[in-house]
């Protein structure tokens, strides 16, 4: 069974129990026909909030040519024109959905999140929609 986008959009917004139609095909000789299998909205909404996905804290991004990539060994230094103290973008389905500063957690790197998209916009971060910048 599937879920559409406009059957997951029905969860997310609260609006009812979304319709999904069966992967099977109606049987003609059958007496009676094959109805959408309905899908609980709370039971839904929970499949849909255990579900995980990649979360990913981006430093900073450039094109380099594939000439310079083979150049690249052991010490070499990549720049990048971003200051040394800017926000890094957080992603989603590599989707940036928020921002924030770099900080130590124990002997582990942490985001402590300062700007975050909208529910709305999370949400859609995570599907087909396309990107969102946050701003």
């Amino acid at each position: 069974m599937s879920l559409s986008h406009a059957s997951i959009d029905a969860i997310v917004n609260g609006t009812g129990a979304a319709n999904v139609a069966s992967s099977s095909k109606p049987n003609p000789n059958s007496p009676e026909p094959t109805l959408p299998k309905r899908v609980d909205s709370s039971a839904g909404v929970a499949r849909i909030l255990a579900l995980t996905v990649p979360v990913t804290v981006k430093l900073a991004d450039r094109p380099m040519s594939v000439e310079s990539i083979l150049e690249l060994a052991i010490g070499t230094i990549v720049e990048f024109d971003v200051p040394f103290d800017s926000d890094l973008v957080l992603e989603v389905a590599n989707h940036p959905i928020g921002t924030g500063q770099a900080v130590k957690i124990g002997e582990n790197f942490g985001l402590r999140v300062s700007r975050i998209g909208t529910v709305p916009e999370r949400i859609s971060a995570m599907g087909a929609s396309g990107r969102r910048r946050v701003s």
